[in-house]
């Protein structure tokens, strides 16, 4: 769980915070980063959240794409862009696929 530092400043929408500390060479800091911005609910954390799929780092990828599944913004473009990701995760990225495919059943469900 994100520490709760992170989450009070998404509880506090400080996406400006966040996404500096999205950028901290600090893995962990930025998988909690991703974290927080799941609980968002607007354009800014969805933004955070793209970033970071483009990390080099598997376990940012991770996160993001469940900060994603997790994020009430716009689910279309959620959705599309976790479909789009999905088509370029190499096949030896099992953890990364399954988490796309559970991100995409949260969406579809919170759709609904």
């Amino acid at each position: 769980m994100a520490e709760n530092k992170l989450l009070k400043l998404a509880e506090k929408k400080q996406w400006k915070k966040i996404s500096k500390l999205a950028g901290s060479k600090n893995i962990e800091t930025v998988c909690q980063a991703a974290e927080a911005c799941g609980t968002g609910r607007s354009e800014e954390p969805y933004n955070i959240l793209v970033n970071l799929l483009n990390s080099k780092e598997d376990s940012v990828k991770l996160a993001a794409i469940q900060g994603l599944g997790a994020l009430r913004y716009d689910i279309s473009s959620q959705m599309t862009r976790l479909h789009w990701l999905a088509e370029r995760i190499p096949d030896d990225k099992e953890e990364l696929k399954k988490a796309v495919s559970e991100s995409l059943l949260t969406l579809k469900e919170a759709k609904k």
